[in-house]
């Protein structure tokens, strides 16, 4: 899941995905007179980007300082994309993501990288 961090700017391509999807379901329903099938068949693949965009907003959402946004603005922000998701998503990568610097990883050494600088200390200390 590190990976995904870098990735809110999916945020405003998720809602619009949906958006297409459940939009031409509606469109065939209502001029095209399309059988209900058809109908699931069109509006179904719009639930995964519902889906990543669910998961990319709250990863961020959780991730980011307290300098982006205080305990109070978090919690609002966390219940506001619960439950209008595909509609706050926009609003969120507008308000808070475009405003603030994206969020940085912390840089974890490997074990490999720790134990050679340890070695390079201890044989300076004997020497």
């Amino acid at each position: 899941m590190r990976g995904m961090s870098g990735l809110s700017w999916l945020l405003p391509i998720c809602s619009i995905g949906f958006f297409a999807f459940v939009g031409t379901a509606v469109y065939g329903a209502i001029w095209q007179d399309w059988s209900a099938w058809l109908l699931m068949a069109v509006a179904l693949p719009g639930i995964p980007f519902v889906w990543l965009g669910l998961m990319l907003a709250l990863m961020d959402v959780t991730r980011r300082p307290a300098e982006h946004l205080g305990e109070d603005v978090r919690m609002v922000w966390t219940a506001a994309i619960c439950i209008l998701n595909v509609f706050v998503f926009p609003v969120y990568w507008a308000a808070v993501v475009r405003k603030n610097p994206p969020i940085t990883e912390p840089v974890v050494k490997s074990g490999s990288e720790t134990s050679t600088e340890s070695r390079d200390a201890s044989q300076a200390s004997s020497s």
